[in-house]
């Protein structure tokens, strides 16, 4: 009888993805989470919705050129990608990083998109902005921050579009991972931050522009599929991360970094290595050598169970973590189950 309630609770869990509270490991055993050089972060399974684990979270500092992922939500939300857009000269003279830009030189919008997320030209967000803004980069910098107050980015403002340090430009890490969660909606954005290198249009001289993504992490880190760099004096060093294995989707933001890329490494390392949801529904079914769990099961693959005997609960330190009882889709376990166990069995005490 407890096989078949256990079993028929695996199933239910199976269907929906969702998670039950796993068979207890020693802390010992639990990897910790890492030490980064980051002063903020936070790492997020977005299968699920649940915040893994954050640091200072909610602090405010400059984000650097991150700034751009937003930065092409509001050009996506308000023109085509097939505009023509000539290249206004005060773009040509913005320090930083630039896409090489040449006054007078037409460019449509989408290639200016790459431009700024591939490459992260200032100058091909600066001309997104002007032309966007009808010729008013202001202009543009209100509808940015109407953007984020429609996003509820509560800890964010915007004074340029394209993330260069200012006093009134700022965000936290909470708040980037708002706008990764947003970002995702956008099948363009989505779609270019996944270049590796692109070659793109020739400059007035019939030189050949060649832009590699400055997201070295791309086909550096298995799954590693976006999502934005930055790095300014203030800002130091930024990284939005969005990472695929396994069917288990993981975002990652890592600010006041030393090293983005090794902390997001870190990041999406240690969050690969903790249970999904619903492997915290199929760990009690795991048999551990020596015993501790409630049954065998004929529906975990032995591929499966090793990946489960490895797999650690989350750290509940200081840290913020996410409980079992706080995920979102908490409601819908309970009706699943009640569906799956006959009442026979659901009745039994």
């Amino acid at each position: 009888m407890i096989a078949t309630l256990v079993t028929s609770i695996a199933l239910a869990a199976s269907l929906v993805g969702i998670s039950a509270p796993i068979a207890p490991i020693a802390a010992e055993q639990a990897r910790p989470i890492p030490k980064l050089t980051a002063d903020r972060w936070i790492v997020y399974d977005a299968d699920t919705e649940v915040v893994l684990a954050s640091w200072d979270a909610d602090a405010q500092a400059s984000m650097a050129s991150v700034t751009k992922v937003l930065t092409a939500m509001v050009v996506i939300d308000n023109v085509e990608l097939g505009d023509v857009v000539t290249i206004p000269e005060f773009v040509t003279d913005i320090r930083g990083s630039t896409a090489g830009l040449v006054a007078g030189e037409e460019w449509t919008v989408g290639d200016l998109l790459i431009a700024m997320l591939v490459r992260s030209g200032n100058d091909a967000a600066l001309t997104l902005g002007y032309h966007v803004g009808g010729e008013s980069i202001d202009k543009f910098v209100l509808m940015m921050n109407a953007k984020a107050r429609e996003l509820g980015l509560d800890n964010t403002n915007f004074a340029n579009p394209n993330g260069l340090d200012h006093a009134d430009h700022y965000s936290s890490a909470r708040d980037l991972l708002s706008i990764i969660i947003a970002s995702q909606e956008y099948p363009d954005i989505q779609r270019i931050a996944r270049i590796r290198i692109v070659t793109m249009p020739e400059n007035p001289d019939g030189e050949t522009r060649t832009f590699k993504n400055t997201n070295k992490l791309l086909g550096a880190y298995p799954g590693a599929i976006g999502l934005k760099t930055g790095d300014t004096p203030w800002a130091d060093k930024v990284l939005l991360g969005v990472a695929e294995q396994n069917g288990r989707t993981i975002y990652t933001v890592v600010m006041g970094s030393d090293d983005h890329f090794s902390d997001t490494r870190e990041l999406l390392d240690w969050a690969y290595s903790t249970y999904s949801v619903r492997d915290r529904w199929l760990r009690p079914l795991y048999s551990q050598e020596g015993g501790g769990a409630v049954t065998d099961s004929p529906d975990l693959s032995e591929g499966h169970e090793r990946r489960l005997s490895v797999m650690q609960p989350l750290d509940d330190g200081r840290w913020n973590t996410s409980s079992l009882e706080d995920l979102p889709k908490a409601a819908i376990i309970g009706r699943w189950i009640r569906e799956a166990i006959p009442e026979s069995i659901g009745g039994q005490g």
